[in-house]
């Protein structure tokens, strides 16, 4: 056991240091002028247009949340009788939500990251289930046997992000000589109107200089089309990186939130340290009892 808190204590002291370095020392990119690829980002959190999340104990409206439900086990091995806890359920939001700086909005695909929370609520109860806001008081004077856990974010809370960043257009599906081939395409659906465009000798037939003609005169359209299409506003979002780079959220501005992972740190390497020194004292006990 004590091997184990040696490396525990050993690695996450070691992964919480370098993600409070990594929160210092990635610098902060704006929304609008934010390149593609690994970006720190904090803005107000707020649903997507036509959208709303529920947490799923409370019902409490959130843009993301987490739960865990656990039911009391007893054992009565040995001359003591021993409690713990099974979780029986969990699930956490992949639901996006939107991120705003004042510069531009994004939308962040929760999927997949390490997410610190503001708030968190446990209670218990004596149904797999929690029971509704009105039976509340009646279930608090009932048997204890599970134990209900809920993390949550809420709207126009301020998050911090570190994710992939990336933007696109509604631009025309396809490329340039894709859209040739579908309007020659749509053209050929037509044969006497394409002869009466492009038929200059009027035998019924398009020879192939003829057929050029209309090639060229298709080309020209799609440009036209190129240059009076109205530009379209760029989508913006955030997720989980395509290779091992941390994926974060964080209810929590970056200076606080880098603190937090500091002191996570120094407790994981205080219990490191613990744990060596009691591996140290027991290895020497037995090499002298040897």
């Amino acid at each position: 056991m004590l091997a184990f808190a040696v490396i525990g204590g050993g690695r996450l002291a070691l992964r919480w240091i370098q993600i409070a370095r990594l929160i210092e020392d990635t610098p902060r990119s704006r929304v609008r002028s934010a390149a593609q690829g690994y970006v720190e980002l904090e803005g107000r959190a707020s649903w997507l247009p036509d959208t709303q999340n529920l947490a799923p104990l409370t019902q409490r409206p959130c843009v993301w949340w987490r739960f865990r439900i656990q039911q009391r086990s007893q054992s009565d091995t040995g001359p003591r009788r021993r409690e713990s806890w099974r979780t029986i359920d969990q699930g956490r939001s992949v639901q996006p939500f939107v991120l705003d700086d004042g510069t531009g909005a994004c939308i962040v695909q929760p999927e997949g990251a390490e997410i610190v929370t503001g708030e968190a609520t446990t209670w218990y109860g004596d149904t797999p289930w929690p029971r509704p806001p009105q039976e509340t008081a009646l279930a608090r004077s009932l048997q204890r046997d599970y134990r209900y856990y809920e993390e949550r974010i809420y709207q126009d809370v301020n998050v911090y992000v570190l994710g992939g960043f990336r933007s696109s257009s509604g631009s025309v599906t396809g490329t340039r000589d894709e859209q040739l081939r579908m309007l020659l395409t749509d053209w050929k659906r037509d044969p006497a109107g394409l002869n009466r465009r492009f038929d200059a000798d009027g035998d019924g037939r398009l020879s192939l200089q003829e057929w050029e003609h209309a090639r060229a005169q298709a080309q020209r359209d799609i440009d036209q089309r190129a240059l009076e299409r109205p530009a379209l506003e760029q989508v913006h979002s955030v997720a989980r990186p395509g290779d091992d780079q941390l994926f974060l959220i964080a209810a929590f501005p970056e200076g606080e939130l880098a603190r937090r992972y500091r002191r996570k740190a120094i407790l994981a390497f205080v219990g490191f340290v613990a744990a060596t020194a009691a591996l140290g004292w027991l290895l020497q006990g037995a090499l002298r009892s040897a």
